[in-house]
């Protein structure tokens, strides 16, 4: 940092610096070493020369707020400053070094990459948890998490990004007892456009299921749709099952009983004949003769799901710290 001066040349001593998340009044950590693992104090002081020590911060966007001593003064108040390249690579928050391309993404930016594992400066979005290197979180516990504990927990109701144990005040205040926050998951899913994005809703997703609760399809972070899916009996089309026939000729052999209470002449049938009596029976062949019909198709099929999963590449969704 270059050396500050007070209102009679001499130089500044102890004037204060306070780090912030950008826009906020969110106090943040800067560190001695490049690696992140010495933490600094909050304010950095100035020496007696009236300057401030090379430092470190995680990548991401700061307020940067001077004061002298006492706070009677406000030397500058920058509210959005970008900070990039030094906290992993040479150089530092407070120095030169080389800039990597690859850390120009801000806190919470989201990626997609067709690989497997880890990547340095980012986590996943796999529904595990961060937090402090004491916080016991299980997909990263580590100081330059703050940045992105802060933005999920700013950013995505408990609902979205629960904390475990539950919130308290504030981001800062789950940071300091070391409370862990859950990443989105997005295992198994798809990346889609809210159904508005700034624009009228355009009602393209408006019959897809919810799956978080209190979500919505212009809510950020919401989980809609399903991989596979059971019809419902209200889903399916409108049809029938009839049908109708007629049987082919028949000729069948029969016989016709007669109650006669005596004997009342004689008959003849089938080449034979009789008295017909009390209790005679005649014998015959039917005519030919068809009988109609109809019928319903019994239940069928077994009532599985259906893959409704679209032809997709497999691949890591990556959150940067």
């Amino acid at each position: 940092m270059s050396q500050r001066v007070d209102l009679n040349g001499n130089p500044a001593v102890g004037w204060l610096l306070y780090l912030y998340q950008a826009n906020t009044s969110t106090p943040v950590s800067s560190y001695a070493d490049q690696g992140l693992t010495i933490l600094n104090p909050w304010p950095l002081v100035a020496d007696s020369y009236g300057m401030v020590g090379q430092f470190w911060v995680a990548d991401g966007s700061y307020r940067a707020r001077a004061t002298s001593s006492d706070g009677s003064l406000t030397y500058y108040d920058q509210q959005n400053i970008l900070a990039i390249g030094g906290s992993t690579s040479s150089g530092g928050g407070g120095g030169g070094g080389t800039i990597d391309p690859s850390q120009i993404f801000q806190t919470g930016d989201l990626i997609w990459v067709d690989t497997q594992g880890t990547r340095t400066g980012w986590v996943r979005d796999n529904g595990r948890t961060l937090g402090s290197a004491t916080s016991g979180a299980t997909e990263r516990a580590n100081a330059d998490c703050q940045n992105l504990f802060t933005f999920l927990w700013n950013t995505y109701g408990n609902n979205f990004c629960p904390v475990v144990g539950g919130r308290g005040a504030s981001a800062a205040a789950d940071w300091g007892v070391n409370k862990q926050i859950t990443l989105p998951d997005k295992r198994g899913s798809s990346a889609f456009g809210l159904d508005d994005m700034g624009n009228t809703a355009a009602g393209r997703l408006a019959s897809a299921p919810i799956v978080t609760a209190g979500g919505s399809v212009v809510l950020p972070g919401t989980v809609l749709g399903e991989n596979t899916h059971t019809l419902l009996a209200t889903e399916m089309p409108v049809h029938s099952h009839t049908g109708s026939g007629t049987t082919t000729g028949q000729s069948v052999d029969h016989t016709h009983t007669q109650i006669a209470s005596a004997s009342v002449g004689s008959y003849s049938a089938g080449g034979s004949t009789g008295p017909l009596g009390a209790g005679s029976q005649t014998g015959g062949t039917s005519n030919d003769h068809t009988h109609n019909f109809s019928f319903t198709t019994a239940n069928a099929g077994s009532g599985g799901a259906a893959n409704i999963v679209s032809r997709a590449t497999l691949g890591t969704f990556y959150r940067k710290l």
